[in-house]
């Protein structure tokens, strides 16, 4: 892509919600980057992902999208952006399925992501390393028809991931620790995490590639007049109301079982069943419930992502 020069630089903020596992890879130290795994959440064709866990429990379907405003689209510049408290006046809602997202220019070199706090106020899954659970391969080349798993990716390697939980950066004691029993009482974790990062030559150019066809759609957009910020959001939640109409929110549920999607990216080491590092046959995949938050987009207001880290 080419970058128009003088041209202002536009700041790039992604909101990224629901279902999706944030995999922080610090293997190649001091160089970080994080990818942003989401799971396939809708029963396949060929039956290889069904909606029964392994637990026996069945997930709600999800809905993996990306939601941004005509406005940063239209390359003549007619179409009037909504008031920034009121998010985009006319949403496009992109589907996504077995695709992986990246953002154009890329990077520069030694680029790393800084997470602010560190770690995220997400149930990290980190803690069941020593049970023998550990990341599928996810990160590598996802071959044609391969991985059914795994529905969308995108790897961040610059700028910055923050969260501010319902008590905000002042809250006493701070955002939640994670415990060993981290899924028995209420928690205020982060209900979406965002990515800010400065963007040179006043555009950017979003790249969505199936892993099946191989077809790749760029997507390049612009800011609105007057305004020097890009608004996007990626999300995996509940699948009747992606272009979250408060309206049609859908109310808090203490106890968020949706969060076992994420189970699907994991596998025993040695294989055999994942179930055996969480006490076995009869037992339930853990989750977390929520504390109360404020009314938000559905987004926020349920299925909430969680962590892992390597190695």
């Amino acid at each position: 892509m080419s970058i128009n020069q003088g041209a202002t630089d536009v700041t790039l903020s992604v909101e990224f919600a629901g279902l999706c596992l944030f995999v922080t890879d610090r293997r190649a130290q001091p160089e970080t980057s994080v990818s942003v795994l989401m799971p396939t959440c809708v029963p396949t064709p060929d039956g290889r992902v069904g909606t029964q866990h392994e637990d026996e429990d069945i997930g709600a379907r999800h809905v993996p999208y990306l939601l941004m405003d005509l406005a940063n689209l239209d390359v003549g510049q007619t179409v009037a952006p909504g008031l920034a408290a009121d998010g985009a006046r006319y949403q496009v809602v992109r589907r996504l399925s077995r695709e992986e997202l990246s953002f154009e220019p890329d990077a520069p070199q030694g680029s790393i992501v800084q997470i602010d706090p560190d770690p995220l106020p997400l149930p990290d899954l980190s803690q069941y390393k020593k049970d023998g659970i550990g990341l599928k391969d996810l990160l590598s080349t996802v071959p044609p028809n391969e991985r059914p798993e795994l529905s969308v990716r995108t790897t961040l390697k610059s700028g910055k991931l923050s969260a501010i939980t319902l008590g905000g950066p002042g809250k006493v004691g701070g955002p939640p620790v994670q415990k060993p029993d981290w899924d028995k009482d209420p928690e205020d974790w982060a209900g979406s995490i965002r990515w800010t990062r400065t963007i040179p030559g006043g555009s950017l150019t979003i790249k969505i590639r199936n892993w099946d066809t191989g077809q790749s759609t760029p997507l390049t957009l612009k800011p609105s007049p007057g305004r020097d910020i890009i608004e996007l959001k990626i999300a995996n939640l509940c699948e009747d109301n992606p272009l979250e109409w408060k309206e049609f929110e859908n109310r808090l549920q203490k106890d968020d079982v949706d969060f076992k999607w994420l189970y699907r990216l994991f596998e025993a080491k040695g294989g055999g069943s994942l179930l055996d590092a969480f006490g076995g046959r009869g037992h339930k995949f853990p989750y977390p419930k929520l504390a109360p938050r404020r009314a938000r987009t559905t987004g926020n207001t349920g299925c909430t992502p969680g962590q892992f880290g390597l190695p």
